[in-house]
């Protein structure tokens, strides 16, 4: 049985990195939602309506997991999406970084940078509140910075140029925390390593998230038994520019990558 991870687009190729690290034989099916990106400047109602379509899709071919590697869906439709998978666990974005920002932060500053709605509903400070009311929450959204990435050009004058002008009113709160809140953003790390300074942890919930997935196998015994693994890719967009995207952030060569209609 596969694990199922989705996203809008590249951006969830990072925590596809972290995961088939972590679990070297499961069998992974990851969909980008491409023809729909960007999900962070879209409603809520819109989010609900393409993420679900995604899970069910999913658990139609069998998954025993499912990993949101977009922390806008996370944001807005995973108990929605939990409703629809019943008893199939759904892992969000959001839920694990924010407990991983309380693990890391000294001073309870912390500073997200995500997309546009993520910011806008506020669920990492909500999240963050709920566990630790006194932490103090900086959001800040851009999809200019999205859009960079899921185009491949995380490193150029643009992206340093953008990420320190979103950034500096946060590095006036003295944060000592920064939530990549966003699943593109983690192909901005030297980007935002240089804006922020080596004093200013930065939390990538990927990590987190793989962390959560872990437990949740071992105490179900849902590792895989074989010592061998299958990785699918699809995309709802067009293949080849998929495939472009894929090879600069994947640490695997994919070889291919299938369109889907969903």
């Amino acid at each position: 049985m596969p694990v199922g991870v989705f996203d809008s687009g590249v951006g969830g190729l990072g925590v596809m990195n972290v995961l088939m690290r972590d679990f070297p034989y499961e069998n992974f099916i990851y969909i980008a939602d491409s023809r729909n990106f960007p999900y962070g400047t879209k409603s809520e109602q819109e989010i609900i309506k393409l993420s679900e379509r995604i899970v069910r899709y999913l658990i139609s071919v069998g998954v025993k997991a499912i990993v949101v590697a977009c922390n806008t869906v996370s944001s807005v439709a995973i108990p929605y999406l939990q409703s629809v998978a019943t008893d199939i666990p759904v892992f969000g974005m959001i839920q694990a970084g924010a407990e991983l920002a309380l693990k890391t932060t000294k001073n309870l500053k912390i500073g997200v940078i995500s997309t546009p709605l993520t910011a806008k509903t506020h669920a990492y400070r909500n999240e963050i509140h709920r566990l630790n009311e006194n932490a103090s929450v900086f959001e800040v959204g851009s999809q200019e910075l999205v859009n960079l990435v899921e185009d491949g050009n995380s490193e150029n004058k643009k992206a340093f140029l953008l990420a320190e002008e979103k950034l500096s009113d946060m590095l006036k709160k003295e944060v000592d925390t920064l939530i990549l809140g966003c699943t593109h953003f983690p192909f901005l790390y030297r980007v935002v390593r240089t804006v922020v300074g080596k004093n200013v942890n930065i939390v990538d919930p990927s990590y987190e998230v793989s962390a959560k997935l872990t437990e949740y196998f071992s105490k179900n015994n849902l590792y895989a038994k074989n010592r061998f693994s299958s990785r699918k890719f699809l995309t709802t967009g067009d293949k080849e520019a998929f495939l472009d995207k894929a090879n600069i952030f994947l640490d695997i060569d994919i070889g291919e990558v299938a369109r889907i209609d969903i």
